[in-house]
Formats: structure tokens, C-alpha cells, sequence
């Protein structure tokens, strides 16, 4: 899920409750090299315009098909690529990719009270199954997430699997983590802070009056234990031994796709030897902490330290393998 889904939900359940007739388009495949990935959205009423299946052309394509009265079917599939261009051209994006759609044509309360479920659902960071029968213009739920690919297939019938919300688990206020804390909102991923140093409660300036998140001013080790899943991120920034090293110690028995700490090369070795030492961790165990935290792009200011961690942290959530080379972060 992404906050992208999140706002053209909105936007839809805002254009019914005034009464519009809206168009909603999934990303269903992908061939190529399409710059939006499945489950991606797009809404327009006509007009206006929310989300993004291209980068503009599909979107600018869509709409001059609906100004002609095209797509007043319910639910239909648009293979964008089939089509012609009105030089009898076959349209291809400028990437070389083709897209498959799921288009929907909505309006009144039921279609709202459909588009209340999805956001709620997605609201909930529980995975589930949008499934959507094309015939016989059905739509509902399925709790878990469907893999079977065969199922996936059957003609008439479209799934969606949306997966347990990706997460952020950052350990200590500093400005380093604020910069994450933003970045990470801004990339649709759950952020969740934790801190027991009462005196750096003032330093904290991104708060929910700010759009932001609370600090949780708990045990870093019963933080992360209470909130790791195999979709969340643990990433020790506190440069403080009292808060980095007992979340990590959480982490290596987490399940946690990416450990991560900020410091030096001497004082990311040290750690490792403490950790090994203290807690008898393996060397497999501690081969999972990525330290220095981050890309190595020269990263000096804290916005340039948290576009380090978060490309680095997608590209392992994406399973790339990158090259690192000794750093400071």
C-alpha cells in the first residue's frame, strides 16, 4: 500500500458524495518496463484528475477515450498498447512497456460504500484480496493473501492482492530520524518512533500536529518486539548505545527484512562486537545489520543520510543486491 492508493480513494469517495460519475483504473500487469507497478490507481471524473498509472500519457489517453463515450461498461479490462493511436498506430508507452487495466465506471452510494471498505481495509495495514467479477459486475473481500497464480488467471475474474502495510521502525530522536520519519510517511510506509531519553522529548519537531507520528517512550527492545514483522525495517539512529544496541538485540530474533544503524565504520564495529559479545549473536545473525546504515553517496547532512537509508532499504524490500564500499554515515 501507498499513500498514493490512499489519497485517490479519497479523492473518488469525495467526487460520489457530490455526485459524479468516476472512472477508476488499476494497474492489473505489467510488460516491459512500465514506470508504475501493479495496483497502482488512477481516478479522474472527466475532468479532474487523482493518482497515476504512467507518468501522464496513459492518463492523457484515458481521458480523450472517455471524452468520445468510450469505457461505459462497469468493470472492463483495458490492454493499453492494443490500442490505436488516430494515425493508426499502435499506442506504446515511451518506456517501450505495455500496462493491462482494470477500469471501473462508479457512481452512487454503493460504489462509495465499496470505495469506504478498500481505504478502511488499507487504513487496517492487513493483507487481503480485492476481487472483482467482471460479468457479472461483483466486486467483495477476501481476507489473506491469495498467491495462486492459475486462480489469479481465471477469465473474468481479476485479483488484487494488497500485502500488510511496509513499516518503519525507528529507534531514538535525532534529527537524522525526523528526515527518515518524513521521507519514509512520503514513500507510504508505516512510521512508528521509539525513545526513553525524556529530555530529547523537545527535540522531537514532527509530531501528528505536524502531519507526523508520536514517540513511543517504551524499552526499544520491547518496542521492536512488539511492532517487527517480516515487513518492517528496524533502523537504529540514536547514536546512543542504551537505544541502538537493545532495539538491534530485538531485531536479530525479528523477523525484520532490514537491520539497519547509523554510525562511523569504528563505531559500527565496535557495535557488532558488543553484540556478539553480550548477546551472543551469530555471524550470520550480525552479517543482517547494514552498518553504516545506508547507500554510500557521501551522505553528510541528515536529508542526505535519509535518501541514503531509504534507497537503500527499498532496494533490499525489492531483493537487489547493491554493492556496498566502506563509508561514513
Amino acid at each position: 500500500m501507498s499513500n498514493g492508493q490512499l489519497e485517490v480513494l479519497r479523492q473518488s469517495i469525495a467526487w460520489l458524495a457530490q455526485g459524479k460519475c468516476i472512472w477508476l483504473c488499476s494497474i492489473v500487469d505489467t510488460y516491459g518496463s512500465a514506470p508504475r507497478p501493479k495496483g497502482a490507481l488512477f481516478a479522474t471524473d472527466g475532468a479532474s484528475r487523482s493518482g497515476s498509472i504512467s507518468g501522464g500519457c496513459i492518463e492523457d489517453a484515458f481521458v480523450a477515450m472517455l471524452a468520445k463515450g468510450e469505457h461505459d461498461s462497469t468493470l472492463s479490462l483495458l490492454d493499453y498498447g492494443a490500442h490505436l493511436a488516430p494515425d493508426g498506430s499502435a499506442f506504446e508507452l515511451p518506456c517501450g512497456g505495455r500496462i493491462r487495466l482494470l477500469v471501473e465506471r462508479l457512481a452512487g452510494d454503493e460504489a462509495m460504500a465499496d470505495l469506504d471498505e478498500w481505504l478502511t481495509r488499507l487504513q487496517m495495514g492487513l493483507p487481503f484480496v480485492r476481487e472483482l467479477l467482471l460479468e457479472q459486475r461483483v466486486r467483495r473481500y477476501l481476507a489473506g493473501e491469495h498467491q495462486d497464480q492459475c486462480e489469479q488467471e481465471k477469465p473474468g475474474r481479476v485479483r488484487l492482492a494488497y500485502a500488510q502495510r511496509w513499516r518503519l521502525l525507528l529507534l531514538g530522536i535525532s534529527q537524522v530520524s525526523e528526515q527518515v520519519a518524513r521521507l519514509g510517511q512520503a514513500a507510504g510506509f508505516e512510521v512508528r518512533l521509539c525513545d526513553t531519553r525524556e529530555q530529547y522529548r523537545p527535540d522531537w519537531h514532527w509530531g501528528p500536529e505536524q502531519g507526523g507520528i508520536d514517540v513511543e517512550w517504551c524499552d526499544p527492545e520491547r518496542f521492536v518486539e512488539r511492532h517487527a514483522t517480516a515487513q518492517s525495517a528496524v533502523l537504529a539512529l540514536a547514536h546512543d548505545p542504551r537505544i541502538d544496541d537493545a532495539g538491534l538485540m530485538a531485531g536479530l530474533e525479528s523477523e525484520a527484512f532490514y537491520l539497519g544503524a547509523m554510525g562511523s565504520i569504528r563505531t559500527s564495529a565496535r557495535r557488532l562486537e558488543r553484540l556478539q559479545r553480550v548477546c551472543e549473536a551469530s555471524e550470520s545473525q550480525l552479517a543482517r545489520i547494514h552498518a553504516p546504515i545506508g547507500l554510500p553517496i557521501g551522505s553528510k547532512t541528515p536529508i542526505e543520510i535519509a535518501i541514503a537509508v531509504l534507497a537503500e532499504l527499498i532496494a533490499v524490500r525489492q531483493g537487489i543486491t547493491l554493492r556496498r564500499s566502506a563509508h561514513v554515515a
